[in-house]
């Protein structure tokens, strides 16, 4: 089973393309795998075969619909494509569909390979008209076939047996001849003008070879647009082949830059959600420890004069565990997988935050140097995406600085007008964060300058070639700009523009240290529930000094076993949601069974989103760490709020 899910996810990189080219064809065409099991059918095939939904054919074979004397002669073929790996066109006579129609088809099948390894087939049924067929119908179904050809979605090209073009669809002349190109001629170019120069004895290699084996190669090239720009591009090149001879060639060209970034992606994902569940791990735990320090410091803190001698320092221990504490949940949303959220940041309270994570990604030998801007707006983007740009820009920047140097980044506000808008690719007009980030490297050449943010460019041998193009992306997501300023020797300049929101707003000023906090409710019984020892006697310290009556477990059997024991009522459960055998959701559901009244606060390291919402129904949420208002201001909540 799982070498079939295999085989399935190796055959999406087909998938795609086809439906998108093929997928409301009105001839019949579907996909299978190694085993013959259809993985993809267009509508047309569906229909032939009497599926309501397409899916209903994934996974069955055509033994499945058809007669068997019409099954076995339609998998015939198919085998012989797989064990061959070459195409195969044949003609199939008075063949009984299972919606009871006898069809007579022209079938062609091309087997779909991965490093030369036949891993599945695509087949495309033309019907044969019948004899009484009028002659116009014939026509019509001529011409559809003609529109498919020049309208395709993906690049398709017709050569003579030398690769003299003969015929261009629409798509491909856009792309190589741009798009006035339709009355352009181009009958008789060799297509090899259009390959990159480095790969054109790859090409002639493929082309030879396809020749003497007669038979389809598919492979990876460079090939040059009409205005100079480099496409990686997956090509398909079929020979057609007339009394044994080829005649010439079919084309198929498919843009690789979303299938690369897609590569690397599936590639780099194991190891990614592997951080993300360690990284969730760690927060847990770390959280835990980071609740103490910081409840036991703020108690401290609030029973102190700020005359006492170590005032100064407790309030510096509090500092720390703040700051603690919010470098850990940006760990925890780097390193996650949601989709992108955008939602007004403060450009400033986000440059701090970073600073210290951008400190650990550098060497000893680099300086960082953050300069705010006072007074700057709020912008609307992701924070995560905001925090991948600031990496990658650092990143890049320590890498061209292996001797060490200085990374300086500015914050400031910008206003664009018409005339300066032209000077930053047309930008709207308006009012914009401009965020720099300089180093003092070695600084790029005009050609290099001029590839930065092209995908998988690199100088560096161990360069990916991504991260400036993943920057690229997002600035141009959120309606920016990016700039690049850099000559050998005199190091690089990155200018960002991003469009403001919201309105200015002042600098902040240090808030004064707040009276403790005093609670609402007292008198309570409560019961909390925590597997982690120092945690449970902070709460345990911070209920009973509001006058709550505080009855404790380590474990969710304990606390079930102690409300059924206990004489008196209990008012609220406070639970940790992690914990061994019996979780925080699943102990609130058994406590409602004994007390179906009780009043119920789960505590987590885990942010509230990995919660299903149907399981938070009548619980309340408290983020760890918490500080000891965080704690009292939610029970007080909760049992105020009528049942």
């Amino acid at each position: 089973m799982q070498e079939k899910s295999n085989m399935s996810t190796v055959l999406d990189r087909f998938i795609s393309p086809v439906r998108e080219t093929m997928g409301s064809m009105i001839s019949p065409v579907y996909i299978k795998d190694a085993d013959l099991r259809y993985v993809w059918l267009n509508r047309s095939y569906a229909d032939m075969i009497a599926l309501s939904a397409l899916e209903h054919a994934v996974g069955k074979t055509e033994g499945d619909f058809f007669p068997s004397p019409a099954a076995r002669e339609l998998a015939s073929a198919e085998n012989r494509v797989l064990d061959k790996g070459a195409s195969i066109r044949e003609t199939l006579k008075d063949i009984s569909c299972p919606d009871g129609v006898s069809r007579s088809f022209v079938r062609t099948l091309d087997p779909l390979s991965v490093n030369g390894s036949p891993v599945g087939l695509l087949g495309i049924l033309t019907e044969i008209p019948s004899p009484g067929r009028m002659p116009d119908e014939c026509q019509e179904q001529e011409t559809f076939f003609e529109d498919f050809f020049i309208n395709a979605t993906a690049m398709a090209a017709i050569t003579d047996r030398r690769g003299d073009i003969l015929k261009l669809n629409r798509k491909a002349r856009e792309m190589f001849l741009g798009k006035t190109s339709m009355v352009q001629p181009v009958k008789g170019r060799n297509i090899l003008e259009f390959i990159h120069e480095e790969d054109k004895q790859k090409v002639v290699k493929l082309w030879k070879e396809s020749i003497q084996r007669k038979k389809e190669v598919n492979y990876q090239i460079r090939m040059i647009s009409h205005d100079g720009r480099v496409l990686y591009m997956l090509i398909s090149g079929r020979p057609i082949i007339k009394n044994n001879q080829v005649i010439s060639f079919q084309y198929q060209a498919l843009d690789m830059i979303d299938q690369k970034i897609q590569e690397r992606n599936l590639l780099h994902s194991a190891s990614v959600e592997t951080l993300g569940q360690m990284a969730g791990g760690f927060a847990h735990d770390f959280k835990n420890i980071l609740t103490v320090i910081n409840g036991y410091s703020e108690m401290m803190l609030r029973s102190m004069d700020k005359s006492h001698p170590f005032y100064g320092k407790m309030f510096q221990i509090c500092q720390a565990g703040t700051q603690a504490s919010m470098l850990t949940q940006k760990i925890l949303e780097f390193s996650s997988k949601n989709r992108p959220e955008p939602k007004e940041i403060d450009i400033d309270q986000e440059m701090t935050d970073q600073e210290a994570i951008l400190r650990h990604v550098i060497e000893e030998n680099i300086k960082l140097s953050v300069q705010r801007s006072a007074g700057v707006k709020k912008i609307l983007i992701d924070p995560t995406q905001f925090a991948k740009v600031l990496l990658n820009l650092v990143i890049n920047a320590k890498e061209a600085m292996p001797s060490g140097g200085e990374i300086t980044i500015t914050t400031e506000a910008l206003d664009i007008d018409e005339s300066l808008a032209q000077q930053y690719d047309n930008i709207r007009p308006g009012r914009y964060l401009c965020l720099c980030v300089s180093d003092t490297g070695s600084g790029m050449s005009e050609e290099v300058r001029q590839h930065v943010f092209d995908p998988f460019f690199t100088t560096r041998e161990t360069g990916k070639g991504v991260g400036l193009w993943i920057v690229n992306s997002i600035v141009k997501d959120y309606q920016g700009r990016i700039q690049v300023e850099s000559a050998e020797g005199k190091g690089t300049t990155f200018r960002i523009l991003l469009p403001f929101s919201g309105e200015d707003r002042p600098l902040a000023e240090e808030a004064p240290q707040e009276p403790a906090r005093c609670s609402k409710t007292t008198g309570k019984t409560i019961l909390v529930v925590e597997d982690d020892d120092t945690v449970r006697e902070l709460v345990n310290e911070i209920l009973k000094h509001c006058g709550h009556h505080v009855l404790t477990a380590c474990n969710g059997g304990d606390a079930l076993q102690l409300a059924r024991q206990y004489e008196g009522t209990i008012d609220l459960l406070i639970t940790d949601m992690v914990m061994r055998r019996i979780d925080g959701i699943m102990l609130s559901k058994k406590m409602r069974t004994i007390l179906p009244d009780i009043r119920v606060v789960l505590m987590s390291g885990y942010g509230e989103d990995v919660i299903r919402q149907e399981d938070l129904k009548d619980i309340a949420f408290l983020q760890k760490p918490f500080l000891p208002d965080d704690l009292i201001e939610k029970v007080d909540t909760v049992l105020s709020n009528p049942a």
